[in-house]
């Protein structure tokens, strides 16, 4: 039976509401889409347009929406920005080492700021470009932090106080499916590099093993032998020799 707290939440769930959600459920799906559609290595990188895509369409008041991904250098990169203004924003943080985005990223799981003019004591810096670049407001939600990697969806308004807390439970609601949409894309585009490295080994080893009449144990040793004296990665090293292998067929055939 449900409790008076439960009833009492079910009856502010207005129409208004339900019609945000499903939205937002709508937007999520179509990302989802996308992502089976599209299994090639630009499959993370459409994910991401489809989401700032659904979040312009279906967060109430975002003007500008982008996402930050925290590269393995250290790095935050602007990914599928909606429009330079958002890519300004991101590479300044990075020079500065300040801002909301990077908050979510490193420290918050949200950051709601409802009047940039009233955040300049937090980031001086990034709040004055942010204001002369027509930013009002701004909500960024972390889309994960695991394994050394992290991301925010960046969310912008260009009036003051266009974001509340109840705009910013409709984010945090479209952050969190998007964040399971994108780590699913990411799977996908990490199998098939997999896979990818797993047949230009294969073909390497089989170069060594017809050349030296070795075995594949001894054909893997070599290249593995290789990649530590390069410092290169081990398909990299595979990749290398495949492509050697082939100009000089070409070569010899006159291709």
């Amino acid at each position: 039976m449900a409790s008076t707290q439960e009833r009492n939440e079910r009856e502010h769930v207005g129409p208004t509401d339900r019609r945000v959600g499903a939205d937002l459920a709508e937007a999520l799906e179509m990302a989802a889409r996308g992502l089976l559609e599209r299994g090639e290595e630009d499959g993370v990188e459409h994910t991401l347009e489809l989401i700032i895509r659904g979040a312009l369409q279906t967060v109430p008041h975002v003007d500008e929406a982008g996402i930050s991904l925290v590269e393995r250098s250290g790095r935050v990169e602007s990914h599928a920005p909606s429009s330079d203004v958002v890519q300004e924003l991101d590479e300044l943080q990075n020079r500065l080492r300040e801002g909301p985005c990077l908050d979510s990223i490193w420290e918050e799981q949200r950051t709601l700021v409802e009047d940039m003019s009233q955040a300049h004591h937090r980031w001086p810096r990034y709040v004055a470009a942010a204001r002369e670049r027509g930013i009002g407001a701004l909500m960024s939600f972390q889309l994960f932090a695991e394994r050394g990697s992290a991301g925010a969806l960046n969310l912008y308004a260009s009036e003051p106080n266009a974001f509340d807390e109840s705009t910013a439970d409709a984010g945090r609601l479209f952050a969190a499916e998007a964040a399971l949409v994108l780590h699913g894309a990411q799977r996908v585009q990490g199998l098939h590099i997999a896979l990818d490295n797993r047949d230009v080994i294969g073909q390497a080893k089989g170069i060594l093993m017809e050349r030296f009449g070795i075995d594949r144990r001894q054909a893997f040793s070599m290249l593995v032998e290789s990649s530590q004296n390069t410092n290169m990665k081990l398909a990299k090293v595979a990749e290398w020799l495949v492509t050697e292998v082939e100009k000089r067929q070409g070569a010899a055939t006159g291709r």
